[in-house]
């Protein structure tokens, strides 16, 4: 085995630039992995924790009309399966322009939704608003918003005073997630709106998570004039969204490693090439075939070790680096990019499999090759 460790640094030393460069192909393709790897797994994990925090329910009833009658509440909170139970209402309006979603919340209970406030304060009396950041809205500003919906049955308009500015939900650095919310008093809007005692939205927190399945089940079927839906469910198509964009990922990234497998097998087929006589040498010296192949693979394995080490490192900071100057130019995207053993392993594992495979044609004509043959080729 010692002989096969000098045999593969002794040509690694003499062919140390080709070598590098080919490494370095390799390594872009790993590192561009790496980074669509950590950018895709930061921001499905702050997702998921935003929507954790701003939908903190178990289960969530829904109605395309108001409603839900405040009674139920009580029903729901008088059932031993039912920790707490929340009634909202959802609709939507136009400002400057602008599609907004008002949220009605009850004031007593306005911490449960965890508004993430960035000046100014929560509402506490009729006609007061929080709203996003996206509207432009500061403080003691006044806003008109005709709202447009089929769960009034036709037209309002209602006016509201800026008592407090909160950040974009999700940052806003997903477009699609702007949702530019209102958030005002629930009796107010009731009353603005002309609904009564009624409700679109209930959010039901379960008591025992292991009984969120049953509960579902039990509303789904008692309320048919309701959409029900779970945050389990609503969490899984999250995953999908982001599973999706990963195929697109990987075929990105993919597309690299293959141009980088293609680079490998033209260097070595090369370098093979080069050393058909050295390898005629050792054969006819009595050294084995598996030796010889051993110290190519040998080299491969180098090359994939530096390459993966390079890729993870320069994927994981690249990413943090991207990151900065999406911030830098404008881009809402502070999410926190953290290191995962996972991209180690991914990274190493694709290093060492495209080199190989990129070697692999080359190392097979070694181990077929006779000592009689490489020396007639020389001729």
């Amino acid at each position: 085995m010692q002989h096969v460790l000098l045999i593969a640094l002794g040509d690694f030393k003499a062919r140390i630039m080709r070598y590098a460069l080919t490494a370095l192909a390799i390594g872009v393709g790993v590192a561009l992995l790496v980074a669509l790897m950590a950018v895709s797994d930061a921001t499905r994990s702050y997702v998921e924790q935003t929507l954790l925090r701003v939908y903190p329910a178990d289960i969530m009833m829904y109605s395309d009309s108001i409603n839900i009658p405040l009674y139920l509440l009580d029903v729901l909170r008088k059932s031993p399966a039912v920790a707490s139970a929340e009634g909202i209402i959802i609709t939507t309006g136009v400002f400057n322009g602008k599609v907004v979603s008002i949220v009605g919340i009850p004031l007593r209970d306005v911490d449960y939704f965890a508004i993430d406030l960035i000046e100014g304060r929560l509402p506490s009396a009729d006609g007061e608003a929080v709203v996003e950041e996206s509207l432009g809205l500061k403080p003691s500003d006044v806003a008109i918003i005709k709202i447009y919906s089929g769960t009034i049955g036709g037209e309002r308009t209602i006016q509201v005073r800026v008592v407090g500015v909160m950040r974009s939900f999700l940052k806003g650095f997903v477009g699609a997630f702007r949702l530019n919310l209102v958030v005002v008093p629930l009796d107010w809007l009731q009353r603005s709106l002309n609904t009564g005692p009624f409700v679109n939205t209930v959010l039901i927190t379960a008591k025992n998570k292991a009984e969120v399945k049953a509960l579902y089940t039990s509303l789904k079927e008692t309320y048919t004039d309701a959409q029900v839906y779970t945050q389990e469910s609503l969490l899984e198509t999250v995953t999908k969204v982001f599973n999706a964009l990963n195929v697109v990922f990987s075929v990105i990234s993919s597309a690299a490693l293959a141009t980088a497998a293609i680079t490998t097998f033209a260097v070595m087929s090369i370098t093979v090439r080069e050393r058909l006589r050295e390898f005629g040498l050792l054969k006819a010296m009595g050294i084995p075939s598996r030796d010889i192949v051993l110290s190519v693979l040998a080299e491969v394995v180098i090359i994939a070790l530096l390459a993966g080490i390079g890729g993870v490192a320069i994927g994981f900071y690249g990413a943090n680096v991207v990151k900065q100057l999406l911030i830098n130019m404008g881009v809402n995207f502070d999410v926190a990019i953290t290191f995962r053993y996972t991209y180690a392993v991914t990274g190493f594992a694709t290093s060492l499999g495209v080199a190989v495979i990129g070697a692999l044609s080359p190392i097979r004509k070694i181990a077929q090759l006779r000592p009689l043959e490489i020396v007639q080729s020389w001729r």
